[in-house]
Order: C-alpha cells, then sequence, then structure tokens
C-alpha cells in the first residue's frame, strides 16, 4: 500500500493565491502542570500547536500559527498568539497517578482548569496553504474555524482531540464524545487526515470515517495504524524510554505533516511521526532536537524520495527506511533526557 497524500482538496474553478504557504497550525498555547503524588513536578508550555510547531521548525518547514492566549502568558515562543487582554491562558493539570495501569488505557488524567477564547474564522489569514492543522486541546476549534480551514487549505490534518473533548463543570476534567455528536461530522469528509490515539479511536466508526478520509491512529510503543478505503497498514515504532507522554501525540502529528510536505508516502510520513514522538516522550515539556539528528533524518528523507522516485518497487517497503531512520533516531545524546523545566516561562533547574 501506497497511501500517497491525498489530492488538492480545491475544485477546479477555486481562488487561490500563487505560491501557496506551507503550513497553516490552529489551536491555542497553554500552560500545562504535571502533578504526581500531589506535589506539582513542572510546568511547562503547553497545547498541540506548541509541539507541532516545534518540529515543523526544527525541520525548516515553514509554518504559520494561529493561537490564542490570556494577559498572563510568558512565554517566549517563535510564533506569536493573538493577546486576549481580559482572559486567561487556558491551563491544563495532569494528573499522573489517577490514570488507569497496565490494560492499556490512558496513563494520566487530564483536568482544564482555565480556558482562553476560541479561535474564529476571523482569526485565520486570508492566504492559500498547501496543509492546514487543525489541533485544538481545550475546545477552542469551533465548526465554522474548521470550515473556514478546509476553504483556504490543499489538505486538512485534524487531530480528533480537537473535536471530542468535553470538560466537567465542576473541576474540569476532560470527557469525550462520540465523534457523531461532536457537531463536526458534517465536516469531515472534507479533510485529509484523522489522527486520533487508540483510546480515542473508540469514540468513532473507524470503518466508516476510513471511507471519507486518511485515519491515523497511534498507539503509543506499538506505532501507529494506517486505514484508508479498503487499505490498513501498521507503521513500527522507534524504541524510547518513557518520561512524560505529553505531546508525543502533537509531535508525531508534526512529523507525519513534516513528511507530507517534503513529498513521502503516508507510511513513510507516519515513520517520521513516531520518530518524533518517541523522542517527545523522553522530554518534560518541549524537547529539544538534537542538530545531529536533525541532519541525518533530513538527509535519509532525501534518500528515501530518490529511491522511491527511481523504483516504485521501493514505495512499499518502510521497513527499509525504518532501519534508515534508527540511527540517525539514536544519534542524539542521552543528557536531554534530563532537561531544564520552565516555570510560567523560566527556566530551572529539576
Amino acid at each position: 500500500m501506497t497511501l500517497n497524500p491525498p489530492p488538492s482538496q480545491q475544485t477546479p474553478h477555486s481562488p487561490r493565491r500563487i505560491p501557496n504557504r506551507r503550513v497553516l497550525i490552529v489551536g491555542n498555547y497553554c500552560h500545562d502542570v504535571l502533578i504526581q503524588n500531589g506535589s506539582v513536578v513542572a510546568e511547562t508550555l503547553g497545547g498541540a500547536a506548541s509541539f507541532i510547531s516545534n518540529v515543523l521548525d526544527s525541520s525548516s518547514v515553514s509554518c504559520e500559527l494561529v493561537s490564542k492566549v490570556g494577559h498572563d502568558f510568558r512565554y517566549e515562543v517563535t510564533h506569536s498568539p493573538i493577546v486576549v487582554p481580559e482572559k486567561e491562558t487556558t491551563v491544563f493539570e495532569a494528573y499522573f497517578d489517577l490514570g488507569i495501569d497496565g490494560i492499556g488505557h490512558a496513563d494520566r488524567v487530564l483536568k482544564r482548569v482555565s480556558a482562553c477564547d476560541p479561535i474564529l474564522p476571523s482569526d485565520i489569514p486570508d492566504s492559500r496553504f498547501d496543509f492546514g492543522m487543525a489541533v485544538g486541546v481545550g475546545g477552542e476549534i469551533l465548526p465554522e474555524t474548521l470550515e473556514k480551514m478546509v476553504e483556504i487549505c490543499d489538505v486538512v490534518a485534524v487531530d480528533i482531540q480537537a473535536l471530542i473533548r468535553d470538560f466537567d463543570p465542576v473541576d474540569g476534567a476532560v470527557k469525550l464524545v462520540d465523534l457523531k455528536e461532536s457537531g463536526f461530522f458534517h465536516i469531515l469528509h472534507r479533510i485529509g487526515f484523522l489522527k486520533a490515539s487508540s483510546d480515542e479511536a473508540l469514540f468513532m466508526d473507524v470503518e466508516q470515517m476510513k471511507q471519507l478520509c486518511c485515519v491515523v491512529v497511534t498507539n503509543g510503543e506499538k506505532g501507529c495504524r494506517i486505514y484508508h478505503k479498503d487499505d490498513e497498514m501498521t507503521v513500527p515504532p522507534f524504541l524510547a524510554k518513557q518520561v512524560d507522554p505529553t505531546g508525543a501525540g502533537d509531535s508525531f502529528l508534526g512529523g507525519l505533516v513534516v513528511g507530507l510536505v517534503e513529498g513521502l508516502t503516508v507510511p513513510d510520513a507516519a515513520l517520521l511521526g513516531n520518530l518524533f514522538g518517541s523522542i517527545t516522550v523522553e522530554h518534560i515539556g518541549q524537547p529539544k532536537f538534537d542538530l545531529m539528528m536533525l541532519q541525518r533524518v533530513k538527509d535519509e528523507v532525501q534518500k528515501r524520495k530518490k529511491q522511491c522516485n527511481l523504483s516504485s518497487s521501493h514505495n512499499n517497503d518502510y521497513n527499509e527506511f525504518h532501519e534508515r531512520l534508527s540511527p540517525a533516531r539514536f544519534s542524539c545524546v542521552d543528557s536531554q533526557l534530563q532537561p531544564k523545566l520552565l516555570v510560567n516561562g523560566h527556566s530551572c533547574d529539576r
């Protein structure tokens, strides 16, 4: 199964500004508070948009980010957010001792403590993009915002958490609703990719959704599985020593889109996603990717593209690509596993 990127979502008569800008990321920055045994162990910049832009920036992929924060936002970021003066930044607390262990379910409990304003269609730039990424975490993506994205982006990738998360009115605990009841289902035939974790996939009909778009289900140390039309395949993982799973799925999606932008097939792009996700779980907060590792990965991506262009017989042999990426993945130094933490945007020793 080759699973090439889906064609442009435009009609032949759609207005288009040439050239397209590369990637549009839509989702709010957050402040993540990690709690274990009743104590705060870290406070870091969070939100899927922050992890994804970190991957794209590190991979030299041009992107624009639309995010809203409150007056209290103190992090230094490459992509400036929209500041809502009368609001506070979205805050999540992640409890690592309240999860369900040993049976493949969530290893943390998330609670939304505060929420900034949603992102409106009017907040989206009036430009065309090759790829759009709808990656809200706190309910900030509206149906009309996603509709605007599919109008201006050739291909849109959606993280299902942006669609199905609901929040307990008392303590803010994150709950999930069925995708058909989310208010977004009528738009999904217009997107290119839908990404979900194995737990989140229980809240959608994969057999139905794979007829509408390419569905990618991540499953941690087991890698990910791709569904599209009548095709299914498993893409293998990379070994990793988990420190904090926060942001791993976001980094996966960022790596997937990097691969697609570079012209890789979907399985090869998913391998790249697995690689970035495996590095992210080894860090608390935002990972800082090793420059030597990034260059080796870029070199292997270019070799892979040339190989596939020369011989179509290599298109399905993504295991070979995995074997070549593994040495690049493990060329980074293990000392990064003990990073400095960010507290309210400022560095401090762990």
